[in-house]
């Protein structure tokens, strides 16, 4: 009997070489990572799949396979050649973007903690040569940004992929399978990092000119919420002195959602969410949503964009992606007028910034 072929492994190219590449990278590059060169170039990353018992056993890091990572790109070539040699110098380093459509099957735009600026740039030649491409969160750094990247890959039709971890964390599903507790949450507050930058921060910028500093956090505190409260989001307002400190979304449905983006000289946490849901028969919350649940969202990240590539189908709605950003553009034209802010006025640019 003639032997089963194996599938083919999916040629992965890596744009910026930062943390998120670390931690993605480790789950689908799983076998051919140097346990000393993530430590030595990562140790956040190593933190998080490292056994305390054993230093070079990554037991904890959740596996995606059917990945090989063959290529990597950063404007700093350093990272990229550390990135490389963490992979057992398999991924061929770059010098630039273009050069990563040739002999890549997927990409995955990486972005730790930038606002999402230059997304649209970056993931342009993929998208015009039909490469299936993840775009890391915040999609995008601003709402036309975000339309012109779905313009594009429906255009070209190229399937993409944008999530936040806390749109797909399991300890989220978990969550909300307690709102039944009381009878459904009609009232939520959720503890996000958006704020995780003090007042004295900010420096002589304009308290409310810094998104593009912070977005990369207060993406996830809406994608957490949205997760559990749903995304039927009719307007917003918004209050506080740093950017988008106090977000409250007023659903269609009539349910109330307050994301608190506070500096963590008031809430000294980093990285852990919270979420509460409240209802006229009581409330339910959260257990911290932190750093090793954050890892099994990664991994769900990971599946689904495994399944698009090989399906070319999307995982999620483009139109979701760009609601996203929908509800952050609302919320600083709010928090700027003092006045609600409607999602469909914001979608269709009639939205006033004085």
């Amino acid at each position: 009997m003639a032997k089963k072929r194996k599938r083919k492994q999916i040629r992965v190219g890596i744009i910026r070489c930062d943390t998120h590449a670390y931690y993605f990278g480790a789950q689908m590059g799983y076998r051919d990572i140097v346990p000393e060169k993530l430590g030595e170039y990562d140790y956040i990353v190593e933190h998080y799949y490292q056994n305390i018992y054993d230093p070079l056993d990554l037991e904890k890091l959740p596996k995606v396979p059917g990945f090989e990572i063959v290529a990597c790109y950063d404007h700093e070539r350093e990272r990229a050649e550390q990135f490389s040699e963490t992979f057992s110098g398999k991924p061929r380093v770059c010098d630039t973007v273009a050069a990563m459509t040739k002999g890549t099957d997927a990409i995955f735009l990486s972005d730790c903690d930038g606002g999402g600026g230059d997304h649209l740039e970056l993931a342009t030649p993929f998208l015009k040569a039909g490469i299936p491409t993840f775009v890391d969160k915040p999609f995008a750094l601003t709402l036309g940004d975000a339309k012109a990247i779905v313009r594009l890959a429906r255009r070209y039709q190229t399937p993409i992929y944008n999530s936040s971890i806390l749109s797909v964390v399991p300890a989220a599903d978990l969550f909300k399978r307690r709102f039944a507790e009381i009878g459904d949450a009609t009232v939520g507050v959720i503890k996000g990092v958006g704020g995780a930058f003090s007042q004295e921060n900010l420096g002589d910028r304009d308290q409310l000119g810094g998104l593009e500093d912070r977005l990369a956090y207060i993406i996830h505190g809406v994608a957490l919420a949205l997760n559990l409260f749903g995304s039927d989001v009719e307007h917003v307002e918004a209050m506080g002195t740093l950017p988008l400190e106090y977000l409250h979304l007023h659903m269609r449905s009539g349910k109330e959602v307050m994301i608190l983006n506070t500096s963590i000289e008031h809430f000294p946490e980093r990285c852990n969410f919270y979420a509460a849901g409240y209802s006229a028969q009581g409330a339910v919350c959260s257990r911290p949503i932190g750093d090793f649940e954050f890892i099994y969202g990664g991994q769900r990240i990971l599946q689904n964009f495994k399944k698009m590539i090989l399906t070319g189908v999307p995982p999620r709605d483009y139109d979701d992606i760009i609601l996203h950003i929908a509800i952050v553009e609302a919320g600083q034209i709010a928090q700027k007028t003092g006045r609600p802010v409607r999602i469909s006025d914001v979608l269709r640019g009639k939205a006033k910034n004085d």
